[in-house]
């Protein structure tokens, strides 16, 4: 399986803060207690302790709180420490200050609990939205990369695949009207409808017609908010020598064969959704492939990302850099990779999908 999202590192039961910082407070303890034993006239150091247990709440347990918090006021109340300044009042509130701090670390890890039951299942729901990509589908070796634009969250509005049909293998990338969270449903919508409409349908027209038809109904319905989307629909023939593109307001994709990348001329029909009744009859294209060629779909997202002058990241002349042939998973990996490296910053969700004819394909 290839990879599909970008994602931070996740949360789990066991996450923990680093070992430093979890001994932090208990060093600060032991320097404070060193310092006032060893001082020659004691010192009042009540209001300084305050800052390890603040500092304790957040990165050790109440258990461990309690046992430094027991601890220390148990000196003072023993007057171990030689704080003779110190009056029945003092102590009581240093107590209530590790209390108070041992109440907010209960009060962390539960809510560290919930965050983490709330990531694994929406983890688990955005990932059968957009579920893994096969790393070979017959003859074709695909890999994809997804990166939402909405921080915290695996998808968003774009979506691909790559499933075998009785008709040949079929991709789908698509760009759904906004980005984040919102466009999530409209998404999943339009992916689910492309799986079923691959095993019934023999034609991408019809496909794309049985795209158009759920998302014009959901959204009269009002189960999705979202209007339109741009998809790219593609069809291989058996053994790989040919692919049948459709377009609907989506950018073209690129060919890269051998040291050369060529932009596929396509003419795209609107966008899906968009119901305009005298739009021409979409057009099929048609392109041969050879072993080794390899096609590369993206969003608008790739392509709109701009450097910090303003300059639009230019794909197809960064793509001529990259040493042919290569492997679908290395060249979405240098797409990424480089676009970091070009892009101020990046508003849009980027979504690739490479598909590479095999060498051993007749």
């Amino acid at each position: 399986m290839s990879p599909r999202v970008l994602r931070e590192k996740p949360l789990s039961s066991g996450t923990r803060p680093p070992l430093w910082l979890q001994i932090l407070p208990i060093v600060l303890f032991a320097a404070l207690l060193a310092y006032q034993l060893n001082l020659p006239e004691p010192i009042r150091v009540g209001l300084v302790t305050a800052i390890v247990p603040m500092l304790a709440a957040f990165v050790l347990g109440p258990v461990a709180i309690l046992a430094i918090g027991v601890t220390f006021t148990g000196l003072l109340a023993a007057n171990l420490l030689e704080a003779d300044v110190f009056s029945g009042r003092d102590i009581a509130a240093i107590g209530f200050v590790w209390a108070t701090s041992a109440c907010v670390a209960w009060l962390r890890q539960r809510i560290q609990t919930r965050l983490v039951t709330v990531e694994g299942v929406a983890e688990a729901v955005q990932h059968a939205i957009l579920p893994e990509l096969p790393g070979c589908v017959d003859e074709l070796e695909c890999a994809g990369f997804y990166r939402s634009a909405q921080r915290g969250a695996l998808v968003g509005g774009d979506l691909f695949d790559l499933r075998a049909s009785p008709f040949g293998p079929r991709l789908i990338l698509g760009d759904v009207q906004g980005h984040g969270l919102s466009a999530v449903g409209t998404a999943a919508t339009l992916l689910t409808a492309f799986h079923e409409a691959i095993l019934d349908e023999p034609d991408l027209e019809r496909v794309a017609a049985r795209l158009e038809r759920r998302l014009i109904i959901d959204a009269e319905q009002g189960r999705i908010p979202e209007l339109f989307a741009s998809i790219l629909l593609v069809e291989f023939n058996e053994g790989a020598s040919e692919a049948c593109l459709l377009s609907y307001g989506h950018p073209p994709p690129l060919l890269v064969r051998s040291a050369r990348v060529e932009e596929i001329g396509l003419r795209p029909s609107p966008l899906l959704g968009v119901r305009l009744e005298t739009a021409e009859k979409p057009r099929v294209t048609r392109i041969g492939l050879r072993p080794g060629d390899t096609l590369l779909a993206y969003s608008d997202g790739v392509i709109d990302a701009r450097d910090i002058d303003g300059n639009f990241y230019p794909l197809a002349d960064r793509l001529a850099g990259l040493a042919s042939p290569t492997s679908p998973e290395r060249m979405v990996d240098f797409v990424w990779h480089d676009l970091k490296g070009f892009a101020h910053r990046m508003t849009d969700d980027i979504s690739l999908i490479a598909v590479a004819r095999g060498d051993g394909a007749s």
